[in-house]
Formats: C-alpha cells, sequence, structure tokens
C-alpha cells in the first residue's frame, strides 16, 4: 500500500537505477520487506538495483535471484548500534557514494570496452 501510494511504478520506470535500503538485507528480503518488492517491480521497467543495508545477514545472496543486482552494508568499519543509529544519515550518505563510485568504475570500463 505504501509503495502505490509512493507512485512507485512512474518513478521507477523514470528511473536509471534504483536505490533501495533497510535495517538488514537477508534471506527473508524477497519475500515481503520493502527491497524486495522494490527489486520486483524495478526489474518489470528493467533497471538495476542497489541495496543499503545496516547489516548483511545471512544468505543475503539470495536476493541476487530476487532482483537486488547488487548490495551492500551501510557500516564501513564495526560500530555500535547506537553509534549506527545516531550516525545513520552520514552512514547512509557515505555508503551511496561508495556505491556510485562503484557504478562510475563500472560505466569506465564498459566505455573502454566498447572503445576496442
Amino acid at each position: 500500500m505504501m509503495l502505490d501510494n509512493a507512485d512507485l511504478d512512474s518513478r521507477l520506470a523514470a528511473a536509471d537505477l534504483v536505490i533501495t535500503a533497510e535495517g538488514a538485507i537477508d534471506a527473508q528480503t524477497p519475500h515481503g520487506k520493502i527491497p524486495g518488492e522494490v527489486a520486483r517491480r524495478a526489474k518489470l521497467h528493467g533497471k538495476p538495483v542497489i541495496a543499503l543495508a545496516g547489516t548483511v545477514g545471512a544468505d543475503a545472496c539470495r536476493n541476487y535471484t530476487a532482483g537486488i543486482d547488487a548490495y551492500t552494508s551501510i557500516v564501513a568499519a564495526p560500530i555500535t548500534l547506537t553509534d549506527a543509529i545516531t550516525h545513520a544519515a552520514a552512514l547512509t550518505t557515505d555508503a551511496t557514494e561508495r556505491a556510485l563510485r562503484l557504478v562510475l568504475v563500472g560505466a569506465t570500463l564498459a566505455n573502454t570496452v566498447r572503445s576496442l
């Protein structure tokens, strides 16, 4: 219901890349968690999906077959839960930048291969 009210499908249709996030990405993500549904809908539009998560849990790799193309933890080093919550905005911003820098590396490599 929440995703329908956010006009998600039209936003996905207009996107080049989808970034979604949650507290923990694990084997249950494709089964009712918002990032799993975002990924499912993004794939209907042929869009790549990156998921950011506070924790990468058991069997997170199952998300690859559920539409999430890549995932990474928001925290880059061990941190207490209290500090993670306190600094959530900065940690999410940093993780997003790290993920997008990897996307840029991929784009550069793709352009290099095309020019060969």
